[in-house]
């Protein structure tokens, strides 16, 4: 059972805005400037350019490309809405994570955040998602903003917080983060566990079977899992709540999300080469379709 100690507070002094000047990114610009106001923290927002190793007719010119980055990046920063935080632009050149993970150590970041257009399918195959490669690479943890985000409170606070685990040793990492973020916005958690089907009880199995697990029983059992991992100490404004449910893990926690959170916090592991690209995990579903942001801390993560 994996356990943790109890929160201390989150410290957020410099918040990383990865930016490809997009709707989504717009949209997740928001969520870093709010946080930045409440922790007052500095904002680093940047821009990254893909390498060019060569330039065909069909290419854009990289010049050009650069330019376009800097007005943007420009205009971007000169809104009133940066008014009061500090900020620093950066027009960067590679790829996206490796240069993300080299300013997150070069500059102490505490936070990435970054929107994801939600690409599935076929085009992520192909294209992948930089969003899913960079929660589960980053050595910070990263707020990720998807296309249908839109629960956050006006004045920037949270009222309540869905931490999702399925119990592995990754999940683990996100529950510091939920616990703290609850105590400090004196917000109401919530701790869920998502579990498949059981099917019902058999009154009488058939020789040599064993019976379908009760739902009733291991709804019980799951809950007194959840409870454990909140560590003694942990005070509080709102007792936490515990809710088992069962289904698709990530159809569900979405589901449960929308009626009531402003933030859900996973922790994420980093997947094998073999396979990171062999469908969508349920942390990325989960960003793609939330209706707020999703805080994802990964293994890799050594605050």
């Amino acid at each position: 059972m994996p356990t943790v100690t109890a929160p201390t507070r989150i410290q957020l002094q410099n918040i990383l805005f990865a930016t490809d000047f997009t709707p989504s990114a717009q949209l997740a610009l928001s969520y870093a400037l709010n946080l930045a106001h409440n922790y007052d923290a500095g904002v680093y927002s940047v821009n990254v350019l893909p390498h060019l190793p060569f330039v065909e007719a069909a290419q854009p010119d990289p010049e050009q490309t650069r330019l376009f980055a800097e007005q943007e990046m420009a205009a971007l920063v000169s809104s009133e809405s940066f008014k009061g935080i500090r900020h620093e632009e950066l027009i960067k050149q590679g790829e996206v994570v490796e240069v993300l993970s080299k300013l997150v150590r070069e500059c102490a970041i505490d936070l990435i955040v970054i929107g994801t257009c939600g690409r599935k399918g076929l085009g992520k195959f192909l294209l992948g998602s930089v969003a899913e490669e960079v929660f589960r690479n980053a050595e910070c943890p990263v707020l990720t903003v998807g296309p249908h985000a839109t629960h956050w409170p006006a004045d920037g606070y949270l009222r309540h917080i869905l931490y999702a685990t399925d119990f592995g040793p990754e999940s683990v990492h996100g529950l510091p983060y939920a616990l703290s973020l609850a105590e400090e916005n004196r917000a109401r958690l919530t701790l869920l566990h998502v579990a498949p089907e059981p099917g019902v009880a058999l009154p009488e199995p058939e020789p040599g079977t064993q019976p379908l697990l009760d739902p009733a029983e291991v709804a019980a059992s799951t809950e007194k899992q959840l409870r454990a991992l909140v560590p003694d100490g942990t005070q509080l404004w709102h007792d936490p709540e515990y809710m088992v449910q069962f289904g698709p893990a990530a159809e569900t926690i979405v589901k449960i999300a929308a009626g009531m959170a402003d933030m859900i916090v996973l922790g994420v592991k980093r997947p094998a080469a073999l396979t990171k690209h062999m469908g969508a995990g349920v942390a990325y579903k989960v960003a793609c379709e939330a209706k707020c942001p999703v805080l994802s801390v990964g293994a890799r993560f050594r605050g």
